[in-house]
Protein backbone atom coordinates (compact mmCIF):
# COMPACT_ATOMS: atom_id res chain seq x y z
CA UNK A 1 0.00 0.00 0.00
CA UNK A 2 1.60 3.72 -0.83
CA UNK A 3 0.93 6.54 1.09
CA UNK A 4 -1.59 8.17 -1.28
CA UNK A 5 -3.72 5.02 -0.64
CA UNK A 6 -3.07 4.87 2.81
CA UNK A 7 -4.42 8.41 3.40
CA UNK A 8 -7.64 7.71 0.64
CA UNK A 9 -8.27 4.29 2.68
CA UNK A 10 -8.33 6.56 6.49
CA UNK A 11 -10.15 9.55 5.35
CA UNK A 12 -12.46 8.00 2.48
CA UNK A 13 -11.38 11.02 0.09
CA UNK A 14 -9.47 11.47 -2.85
CA UNK A 15 -9.41 15.31 -3.13
CA UNK A 16 -7.58 17.21 -1.16
CA UNK A 17 -9.75 19.49 0.56
CA UNK A 18 -11.70 16.45 1.57
CA UNK A 19 -8.89 14.45 2.83
CA UNK A 20 -7.60 17.89 4.90
CA UNK A 21 -11.10 18.12 6.52
CA UNK A 22 -11.47 14.63 6.96
CA UNK A 23 -7.98 14.23 8.67
CA UNK A 24 -8.42 16.83 11.12
CA UNK A 25 -12.31 16.62 12.09
CA UNK A 26 -12.77 12.76 11.40
CA UNK A 27 -11.01 11.52 14.07
CA UNK A 28 -13.04 14.00 16.56
CA UNK A 29 -15.85 11.43 15.87
CA UNK A 30 -14.14 8.13 16.24
CA UNK A 31 -15.55 5.66 18.33
CA UNK A 32 -12.62 4.67 20.35
CA UNK A 33 -9.30 6.68 21.23
CA UNK A 34 -7.15 4.13 19.47
CA UNK A 35 -9.68 4.94 16.16
CA UNK A 36 -8.88 8.70 16.62
CA UNK A 37 -5.22 8.43 16.21
CA UNK A 38 -5.86 6.01 13.45
CA UNK A 39 -7.51 8.56 11.49
CA UNK A 40 -5.44 11.80 12.76
CA UNK A 41 -2.77 12.53 10.35
CA UNK A 42 -2.68 9.35 7.99
CA UNK A 43 0.38 10.62 6.09
CA UNK A 44 2.73 10.97 9.02
CA UNK A 45 0.52 7.45 10.48
CA UNK A 46 1.33 5.50 7.50
CA UNK A 47 5.12 6.00 8.40
CA UNK A 48 4.48 5.29 12.15
CA UNK A 49 2.66 2.05 10.98
CA UNK A 50 4.55 0.31 8.54
CA UNK A 51 8.28 1.81 9.91
CA UNK A 52 8.64 1.60 13.41
CA UNK A 53 5.19 -0.15 14.97
CA UNK A 54 5.07 -3.11 12.55
CA UNK A 55 8.57 -4.19 12.91
CA UNK A 56 8.45 -3.54 16.19
CA UNK A 57 5.43 -5.37 16.24
CA UNK A 58 7.87 -8.79 14.87
CA UNK A 59 9.94 -8.30 17.78
CA UNK A 60 7.52 -7.26 20.81
CA UNK A 61 3.84 -7.48 21.88
CA UNK A 62 0.99 -4.91 21.05
CA UNK A 63 1.56 -2.85 23.96
CA UNK A 64 5.37 -2.61 23.80
CA UNK A 65 4.86 -1.95 20.03
CA UNK A 66 3.01 0.72 20.45
CA UNK A 67 4.30 3.00 23.40
CA UNK A 68 7.50 2.81 21.38
CA UNK A 69 5.79 4.62 18.66
CA UNK A 70 3.96 7.10 20.31
CA UNK A 71 7.01 7.52 21.92
CA UNK A 72 9.57 7.93 18.69
CA UNK A 73 6.66 10.20 17.22
CA UNK A 74 6.94 12.48 20.32
CA UNK A 75 10.27 12.26 19.80
CA UNK A 76 10.19 13.56 16.43
CA UNK A 77 7.47 16.66 17.35
CA UNK A 78 9.55 17.34 20.34
CA UNK A 79 13.12 18.01 18.11
CA UNK A 80 10.51 20.75 16.24
CA UNK A 81 10.01 21.90 19.62
CA UNK A 82 13.17 21.38 21.33
CA UNK A 83 16.31 22.80 18.51
CA UNK A 84 14.62 26.40 17.98
CA UNK A 85 14.18 26.45 22.02
CA UNK A 86 17.83 25.48 22.63
CA UNK A 87 18.85 28.09 19.33
CA UNK A 88 17.29 30.42 21.16
CA UNK A 89 17.44 30.09 24.99
CA UNK A 90 21.35 28.24 24.75
CA UNK A 91 21.59 24.67 25.64
CA UNK A 92 19.82 23.95 28.54
CA UNK A 93 17.82 20.79 29.50
CA UNK A 94 14.36 20.89 28.51
CA UNK A 95 12.03 18.03 29.22
CA UNK A 96 11.19 15.93 26.54
CA UNK A 97 7.68 17.32 26.77
CA UNK A 98 5.60 16.10 23.59
CA UNK A 99 7.56 12.52 23.91
CA UNK A 100 6.24 12.22 27.97
CA UNK A 101 2.47 13.89 26.53
CA UNK A 102 2.55 10.73 23.93
CA UNK A 103 3.91 8.26 26.29
CA UNK A 104 0.94 9.25 28.59
CA UNK A 105 -1.85 9.47 25.89
CA UNK A 106 -0.57 5.54 24.54
CA UNK A 107 -0.76 4.39 28.18
CA UNK A 108 -4.63 5.64 28.15
CA UNK A 109 -5.33 4.18 25.36
CA UNK A 110 -3.90 0.85 25.89
CA UNK A 111 -5.83 1.43 28.85
CA UNK A 112 -8.96 1.65 27.44
CA UNK A 113 -8.48 -1.43 25.00
CA UNK A 114 -7.62 -3.66 27.81
CA UNK A 115 -11.13 -2.47 29.91
CA UNK A 116 -12.63 -2.43 26.29
CA UNK A 117 -14.15 1.64 26.99
CA UNK A 118 -15.33 3.06 23.81
CA UNK A 119 -17.44 5.86 22.71
CA UNK A 120 -19.69 3.34 20.42
CA UNK A 121 -23.14 4.69 22.09
CA UNK A 122 -21.97 7.84 22.68
CA UNK A 123 -23.85 10.55 20.74
CA UNK A 124 -22.02 11.66 18.28
CA UNK A 125 -22.28 15.24 19.28
CA UNK A 126 -20.58 14.19 22.44
CA UNK A 127 -17.35 12.39 20.97
CA UNK A 128 -15.24 15.64 19.99
CA UNK A 129 -15.52 16.97 24.05
CA UNK A 130 -14.54 13.48 24.78
CA UNK A 131 -11.47 13.32 22.73
CA UNK A 132 -10.59 16.80 23.12
CA UNK A 133 -11.14 16.48 26.74
CA UNK A 134 -8.88 13.50 27.08
CA UNK A 135 -6.20 15.19 25.38
CA UNK A 136 -6.53 18.23 27.69
CA UNK A 137 -6.58 16.08 30.57
CA UNK A 138 -3.33 14.29 29.30
CA UNK A 139 -1.77 17.51 28.25
CA UNK A 140 -2.04 19.43 31.92
CA UNK A 141 -0.99 15.94 33.45
CA UNK A 142 2.22 16.07 31.70
CA UNK A 143 2.79 20.08 32.02
CA UNK A 144 2.21 18.94 35.68
CA UNK A 145 4.72 16.57 35.48
CA UNK A 146 6.97 19.19 33.78
CA UNK A 147 6.62 21.72 36.77
CA UNK A 148 7.21 19.32 39.14
CA UNK A 149 10.73 18.41 37.90
CA UNK A 150 11.43 21.83 37.55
Amino acid sequence: MTVEEYIQYRTGANKISSIVLNMFVKPFFASSLSSFWRYWNPGFGFYLLYYIYKPMRNIFPHWISFIITFVICGLLHDILYIVPLAMLDGLSFVLPFISVWFLIIASGILMTEFLQIDFRKTNKAIRPILHLGYLLATFCLTRYIDLWIG
